[in-house]
């Protein structure tokens, strides 16, 4: 299974409609908040209420990406350590936990729990770029994570 996670695209349709194009046959297009638009307006995407988001009512998501849960939230509100997240992503059962915010991707497990940020496509705060996350999960339920540049 494939699942596509952009965050942070601050009214850019064109980025997100790029990304749709070039990943076809994702099962789960995820966006941890600040499109600025109505969900609607972002399809297929599954959104969650950054703090630019006025027209998005959820403040998080939980997928079962068949077995395996994601929490998805943007993180404004929240303090976005690794040991934070961590325990919020076990308090819920999930085995991933995506965040946008910072406008910087990362990635890495923490007490079994696969933490990301997928940067962000409208402002991106590193040389690195703007960026985006796939996730593929296999069978098995092995979690794989790889942040992309946007070409």
């Amino acid at each position: 299974m494939k699942i596509v996670v952009v965050s942070d695209s601050h009214h850019d349709l064109h980025l997100l409609e790029k990304i749709v194009a070039s990943h076809p046959d994702a099962s789960f297009y995820l966006h941890a908040g600040d499109s600025c638009r109505p969900e609607g307006d972002i399809h297929p995407y599954l959104s969650v209420r950054g703090n630019q988001d006025f027209h998005i009512k959820n403040d998080y998501r939980i997928i079962d990406a068949e077995g395996v849960k994601i929490y998805l939230f943007h993180g404004h509100r929240s303090f976005l350590s690794p040991m934070t997240l961590s325990g919020i992503a076990q308090n819920y059962g999930c085995q991933v936990i995506i965040h946008g915010h910072t406008h910087v991707p990362y990635y890495q497990i923490v007490n079994g729990i696969h933490i990301l940020c997928p940067g962000s496509l409208a402002y991106p705060r590193t040389p690195r770029g703007t960026t985006y996350t796939i996730i593929d999960i296999d069978k098995d339920k092995n979690i794989k994570v790889k942040i992309l540049d946007i070409k």
